[in-house]
């Protein structure tokens, strides 16, 4: 019985191997001569964390569960800066400061009980991102479109509670950081 199976092997394998050598090759990812072209999104590929201790990991974590809360404050105010930048692009002044006194009621009415609900690492990091996507420093916004001393004012209180308005955003300085904007997509 195994001299059979033996035979019956090789007959298999002589017969597999002929008409492989015969069939044409077909490719796995064809190339096509049609001239139109896709464009595909970037890819960002980022290498997985390798922590030195527990405590390292935890900080991590917790950054990025921070991050995931304050992102929707931060895609909205993006949004709104440029609406903003765009709609008062070609006011007065005067037209500017009544439409801009407009957009910080429905701001304030909006988005000020859940700003006071975050916590001072949440605002950090809120600022960060902000100060990221948009590249420039809060406090600079905050001078733009308010008066000089309020946004004294605002950078005073900011710098009390550890969070620094007119700080520029540097990639180099915020590894971790920058490394979960990324994996969000940012």
């Amino acid at each position: 019985m195994s001299y059979f199976y033996e035979v019956k092997k090789f007959i298999l394998l002589v017969i597999l191997t002929i008409v492989f050598a015969n069939a044409k090759a077909q490719q796995l990812f064809p190339i096509y001569q049609d001239t139109n072209r896709i464009q595909l999104n970037e890819v960002v590929i980022v290498d997985q964390n390798k922590f030195g201790n527990d405590t390292l990991r935890y900080r991590y974590n917790q950054m990025r569960h921070y991050v995931k809360m304050i992102l929707p404050f931060v895609d909205k105010s993006v949004k709104m800066f440029h609406e903003i930048e765009l709609e008062t692009a070609n006011m007065n002044a005067r037209q500017r400061r009544r439409f801009i006194k407009g957009r910080k009621h429905e701001i304030k009415i909006n988005f000020e009980d859940k700003l006071r609900s975050l916590n001072r690492t949440q605002g950090s990091y809120l600022v960060k991102a902000i100060n990221r996507n948009l590249g420039t420093s809060v406090y600079s916004i905050l001078k733009k479109y308010n008066k000089p001393l309020k946004a004294y004012y605002y950078r005073g209180l900011g710098a009390a509670n550890g969070i620094d308005l007119d700080e520029k955003y540097r990639p180099e300085n915020n590894k971790n950081f920058e490394k979960i904007m990324q994996r969000f997509g940012y």
